[in-house]
């Protein structure tokens, strides 16, 4: 067997070297010319106006001067089953290259690990980029409309809306009525929050579950200094830092298991804000978009952004929102099998 002298095995080396230098520097020129006069697009999962939409419009306004290449990102609104279109698009038809990021809701994701809804998708096969914020979801109330506390909730039938079966806006209420018997009427139709909202006012509704707290608290803030609109509890794992005093809907379980489903349901708020990629994107372009989002979430001119829109940012790396969808996939099968009663199809 032949061996390298010192001087050709000094040579082999200097060589390896310099061939490794060659490919670090060509990965992200490599990367650059992809995205290069590209569009990078986010397709939101609602209609225009509303929480994920605004998230997502902050987002595509900073996003881009982190990714090589400088792609123009574009929005486009894709409302319908309560975020699943959306959710289904990203999964089934969104290119695998990099360039269309989803708007994920995590409802639609837990109605798929129920078998609900959704039932094709597998959370845990989605490139997760991250979750720009933890949230909560308020339930709330025309001030005529009588309802005040939770016990309140407990007395009289209350009209709610929704846009469909598979929206928090259904999913939360409904829950409340099986474990914790609420009377909330759900009416279904109604697009999106800003279209709830206008029906309140025309007191075709009374209430509203389904608007996250940092909604509630960037579009419908003075409607609830005013007094107008009042929240009367909200669904989470964690009060939202602006409405404090307003109780968690799981304090009002009284029993175990009526806390574990509840909190089993609820957990979702966690991840409230979550974009992925199509599964089996090119890893290269998924790495590049993590980096991105990471980036920019800490970028001054986003978060300036972000709080003049009274929006905020709470974020989850794509490793963590992986993490979190994957722990929600391996509930327990008993647990799964009453948190699918309680939500309902």
């Amino acid at each position: 067997m032949s061996r390298l002298s010192p001087a050709s095995s000094c040579v082999y080396r200097f060589a390896a070297v310099a061939f490794g230098g060659v490919l670090a520097t060509a990965a992200p020129a490599m990367a650059a010319d992809f995205y290069a006069g590209k569009q990078l697009k986010i397709v939101v999962s609602s209609d225009t106006g509303g929480g994920y939409d605004t998230y997502s419009r902050v987002l595509g306004h900073h996003m881009d001067r982190y990714i090589p290449g400088k792609p123009t990102i574009i929005i486009q609104n894709m409302p319908g089953g309560g975020g699943l279109r959306a959710a289904q698009f990203t999964y089934k038809a969104a290119p695998k290259d990099g360039t269309v990021l989803g708007n994920i809701r995590a409802s639609n994701m837990l109605d798929s690990i129920l078998g609900i809804r959704g039932k094709e998708i597998d959370p845990t096969k989605y490139e997760w980029i991250g979750s720009m914020a933890a949230d909560t979801d308020v339930c709330s109330f025309w001030h005529t409309a009588g309802v005040k506390t939770f016990d309140d909730l407990m007395k009289k039938e209350v009209l709610v809306g929704a846009s469909g079966k598979g929206a928090q806006a259904y999913s939360f209420p409904n829950a409340m009525n099986r474990v914790l018997g609420t009377k909330f009427k759900i009416i279904l139709g109604y697009k999106g929050a800003a279209d709830r909202i206008l029906a309140i006012e025309r007191g075709e509704l009374q209430g509203n579950c389904g608007i996250n707290a940092s909604t509630i608290a960037s579009s419908y803030g003075q409607l609830l200094q005013q007094g107008k609109i009042i929240a009367v509890i909200q669904s989470g794992v964690e009060p939202y830092p602006a409405l404090k005093n307003v109780p968690l809907t799981q304090s009002f379980a009284k029993t175990q298991e009526q806390k574990d489903i509840l909190e089993a349901i609820f957990s979702q708020m966690a991840i409230a804000r979550t974009y992925a990629l199509a599964p089996g994107t090119i890893k290269e372009r998924v790495e590049i978009l993590r980096k991105a989002f990471d980036a920019s979430m800490k970028d001054e001119k986003l978060l300036a952004e972000a709080k003049k829109s009274k929006i905020d940012i709470s974020p989850y790396g794509g490793t963590e929102t992986a993490r979190l969808m994957a722990k929600l996939v391996a509930m327990p099968a008993e647990t799964k099998a009453k948190a699918k009663a309680a939500i309902g199809n």
